[in-house]
């Protein structure tokens, strides 16, 4: 019981939230802190950390524990010259917003949690099935939500909580482009289940029909979500999404394997599927592709103009930024409200992170990136069994298409979104360790390097070539 305790309150984590407004009231949050510490103290051994990202989060733990220290006013004008004329005298915290950080670093460690978590599910022989099974459905929970609260009235979420966001609601989100960004993150996970369930369909038994109702259910999923996700409009959506999975289309085969059609009929399946679903709101998605880089309902201001004030927001404090989480409270220094509009967001949490972290936090960045990459290379990827190579490289296109989604949008700043973020993280870091554990043991016995890819496609070989003798005799015989 112990031993699935941390799988069953993951799962209530991401689903709950994924009911629950994504997250973003303060209940759901104090509820998932809570979870958040039980999965740490459920959690028995912290997993094998990779060096690199050992030393991101120590620069990140140093740079939070700069943040908040009380200095005095002459140290702090030093460190932070563009805020000097601001700075106020007397020993105060580096952070412009001491509270905002505490809140950045209290979600920092819930995501850090849902992490180390996922690595030791995914570290395991069945933790990856599970893993991707939670995405699907939560998947699904996301898409089913969104076209049940299509028609509802504008200023609600699903007709329950008032739409403060003050945008243009969505599903369980206040905001149409996150409620996309929760279904790219989600979606690669249900292609995973279909691409593993056509290749295990060949299979004789009852494991060939476990394969066909899975491959069946992730389609009806992938179906449904994608036709969602346009129905709600997100032109930034739909144009990461096509970008992630085209950049990382090459991770889905093998070194060795012949282009295989068998995925054409069930990818034309989902396509027609889910143009059908979405047609009807298929015009606005497109009218809506001509104004991607303007900001509705802010007069004059544009990303761009949004962009330039947050680079000089950093070069105001390079060394230590303006402290985590502080955002909102000091970028009407560079750029002042248009109107009735505030800005809260730069429209690009990369951008932001550098504004509010400083050079120190895209160094941690870069090494989390660096530590990914180097278990997603393709080299690496594509010599992997087809089960691991499929779920690496669904991880890939939900963390590229993340990546790419993040430069002109925020969507990260709504907690699910960022939950669904950390168990793709710990997802490719349980399975790199659990790579890397194979590799030793082999090494230790001594045995020959084993060329998954080739076994596999002597195995693919072997069963086309059984099909077709099946086939033969049962001409023969009649």
């Amino acid at each position: 019981m112990r031993f699935a305790l941390h799988r069953v309150l993951l799962a209530v984590l991401v689903v709950g939230n994924a009911v629950a407004f994504a997250g973003v009231d303060p209940v759901a949050r104090l509820a998932t802190a809570a979870l958040a510490l039980v999965l740490l103290y459920d959690l028995r051994e912290i997993p094998e950390i990779p060096k690199p990202l050992r030393v991101a989060v120590w620069i990140f733990l140093g740079l939070l524990f700069v943040q908040l220290l009380p200095l005095p006013g002459g140290l702090r004008s030093i460190l932070q010259p563009g805020f000097s004329s601001f700075i106020e005298s007397g020993w105060r915290p580096l952070s412009l917003a001491p509270w905002a950080t505490v809140q950045a670093a209290a979600s920092a460690v819930t995501a850090a949690a849902i992490v180390l978590v996922t690595m030791r599910i995914a570290a395991t022989r069945t933790g990856l099935p599970a893993l991707l099974g939670l995405f699907a459905v939560t998947c699904g929970v996301l898409a089913l939500l969104g076209l049940a609260g299509e028609s509802g009235a504008p200023e609600k979420v699903l007709l329950l909580r008032d739409n403060t966001g003050g945008g243009d609601a969505y599903g369980p989100y206040v905001n149409s482009n996150h409620f996309a960004l929760g279904i790219e993150l989600c979606l690669p996970a249900a292609l995973v289940l279909l691409a593993v369930s056509l290749r295990n369909v060949r299979l004789p038994g009852a494991a060939r029909q476990r394969a066909a109702v899975t491959g069946l259910a992730a389609a009806v999923i992938a179906s449904v979500a994608c036709a969602a996700m346009l129905r709600s409009g997100s032109r930034g959506g739909v144009l990461f999404l096509a970008a992630g999975l085209l950049l990382t289309t090459p991770l889905w085969f093998g070194p060795r394997s012949a282009v295989r059609w068998r995925w054409l009929p069930a990818a034309l399946a989902v396509l027609t599927a889910t143009v059908v679903l979405a047609w009807s709101r298929l015009h606005d998605l497109r009218d809506g592709f001509s104004a991607l880089f303007v900001l509705e309902g802010a007069g004059g201001n544009t990303r761009w103009d949004i962009w330039a004030a947050t680079w000089r927001l950093f070069e105001r404090s390079p060394i230590v930024g303006s402290g985590l989480g502080s955002y909102r409270h000091v970028i009407g220094l560079d750029k002042p409200a248009t109107g009735t509009a505030v800005l809260e967001h730069a429209h690009n949490d990369w951008l932001e992170w550098l504004a509010t972290a400083g050079l120190p936090g895209g160094v941690a960045l870069a090494l989390l990136v660096m530590v990914l990459t180097s278990v997603l290379w393709p080299s690496s990827v594509r010599r992997l069994r087809f089960e691991i190579r499929y779920a690496l490289a669904g991880a890939a296109a939900a963390l590229v298409v993340a990546g790419l989604h993040e430069c002109i949008g925020f969507g990260l700043q709504t907690p699910l979104n960022r939950y669904l973020l950390a168990v793709w993280i710990g997802l490719v870091l349980g399975v790199g360790l659990r790579v890397d554990r194979g590799r030793r043991r082999e090494n230790e016995n001594a045995a020959p390097p084993i060329d998954e890819a080739a076994a596999e496609d002597e195995v693919d070989r072997a069963l086309d070539q059984s099909g077709t003798e099946t086939e033969t005799e049962k001409g023969t015989g009649s």
